[in-house]
């Protein structure tokens, strides 16, 4: 008769850490994953962002991630103020952002069309033909 107070126990014990597990997490803002957006980094909201603004961002996103104990993979290849500032004028909008994002992605393996160069498996009829 003890196995079913046993298994009783064991559920109430696991029920009660999700649940002080998922209160302590909700305790604390998670900075969202992959890049940030334009303005998260346009800290004046005046619609441009500067390569102070642009550091102090970067910066704040790196922390959050070094205290949540995050990987940082990729932070040594990311993106500078320059990479988005495409007419060097010191000042990146929006335009320049999703450019530079765009530009960023096309650059990923595997971001291209398709799986691959040339035709895959199967008799040609799938959709869009």
């Amino acid at each position: 008769m003890t196995h079913p107070i046993r298994t009783l126990s064991l559920g109430a014990t696991l029920v009660i850490a999700c649940a002080a597990w998922s209160a302590g997490g909700a305790a604390q803002p998670a900075s969202a994953p992959g890049p940030m957006s334009f303005s998260a980094m346009d800290k004046n909201g005046d619609g441009t962002v500067t390569a102070q603004e642009f550091a102090a961002a970067h910066g704040e996103q790196m922390a959050a991630r070094a205290a949540q104990g995050a990987p940082m993979r990729g932070a040594a290849n990311a993106p500078g103020f320059a990479d988005f500032d495409e007419n060097a004028d010191g000042k990146m909008t929006p335009a320049e952002f999703d450019a530079g994002r765009q530009a960023r992605m096309q650059g990923r393996p595997g971001m291209g069309p398709g799986m691959g160069a040339g035709p895959g498996p199967g008799n040609g009829s799938g959709p869009g033909k």
